[in-house]
């Protein structure tokens, strides 16, 4: 998993495919209206909503596309574990390119407006959560093809 702040984001293109189609798209949106948005190379999700607690849910992760999460406005927690490290609840689903995962949560981040990560196929994250209280949030979730 790559943390980082956005502006930072465009020195990761060597690793992302279509990682400046993308990021153009985002710059491009004229107010952050939730929804899905496409674009040449992927497309991405603005979300808004409030955190769950950290030790409620599951953790995700993709094999299809790479997960270029940015937080927009408020916060949220996002733990992480390598997936060899967790146990798989539900298994890959290829239509929703997702699989859900159960383990223990001894890493994660706060994340902040201004903030983005970046979450590979053995990335397991949980995301829109909260290790203290509640938060609001707005991001965009770019999904981007994994190389």
């Amino acid at each position: 998993m790559i943390i980082d702040k956005w502006e930072n984001i465009l020195f990761y293109e060597p690793m992302i495919k279509n990682l400046k189609n993308g990021v153009n798209a985002v710059n491009s949106l004229a107010n952050l209206e939730v929804g899905k948005y496409e674009f040449e190379g992927g497309f991405f999700m603005v979300q808004k909503g409030e955190t769950q607690p950290m030790d409620e849910g599951t953790f995700e992760a993709h094999k299809k596309y790479i997960d270029v999460q940015i937080i927009m406005e408020g916060s949220e927690d996002v733990a992480w574990a390598d997936t060899s490290d967790l146990q798989v609840d539900v298994p890959y689903n290829e239509e929703k390119d997702a699989m859900r995962l159960s383990g223990q949560v001894s890493h994660w981040m706060h994340m902040t407006a201004g903030m983005c990560y970046v979450a590979y196929p053995w990335d397991g994250h949980k995301p829109v959560r909260h290790v203290e209280n509640p938060q609001s949030f707005t991001k965009v979730v770019l999904k981007l093809p994994v190389l």
